[in-house]
């Protein structure tokens, strides 16, 4: 696919709404005819689409923090192979923990990237960074973490991907 046309990204907005409706719902809701839906629908999910999920309300199905730890690493001073080899161990490691939602690298107020994860109550956490910190010890230098209460701190505005759609 070379470039998105007007439809795809339409369908896409409409999908980050409500992924659960039907192409002949989607169809209808954009104005096109259902296989138009179906064909497009194939080939976002070929190249721009990662997967279909629902949001959970976290709190209330046994998740009490949203943990946004900041990491300081040492792979800015590494190159090639061995950049390379710390990057792999701390993906597999990273891939191995459930309540990971994300690690991404970036830069801002001194730190290398964050990670994302929910953890079950407080002891659940602290037992993730001493953990983190011991097996990834060869390649995180400092973190520090913002956590969320998730159930019974307030949302200001609740995580969802339907903001991102234009508005009807």
């Amino acid at each position: 696919m070379k470039e998105l046309k007007p439809i795809d990204y339409k369908l896409l907005f409409e999908l980050m709404k409500d992924s659960h409706r039907s192409d002949r719902q989607l169809a209808k809701a954009l104005g096109v005819s259902q296989p138009t839906v179906t064909r497009r629908r194939a080939l976002l999910e070929e190249n721009y689409i990662e997967g279909y999920t629902i949001i959970p309300k976290f709190g209330k199905i046994g998740f009490e923090i949203a943990a946004f730890t900041f990491l300081k690493s040492k792979l800015k001073q590494q190159t090639g192979k061995e950049r390379q080899d710390a990057i792999k161990k701390m993906n597999e490691w990273y891939m191995n923990q459930p309540n990971v939602l994300l690690v991404q690298d970036g830069r801002g107020m001194g730190w290398d990237a964050v990670c994302v994860s929910l953890h079950k109550n407080f002891t659940d956490f602290a037992d993730f960074i001493r953990i983190q910190d011991s097996e990834l010890s060869d390649w995180i230098i400092e973190n520090q973490s913002f956590n969320a209460d998730l159930k019974n701190g307030g949302a200001i505005k609740p995580f969802h991907l339907k903001y991102l759609a234009k508005p009807e």
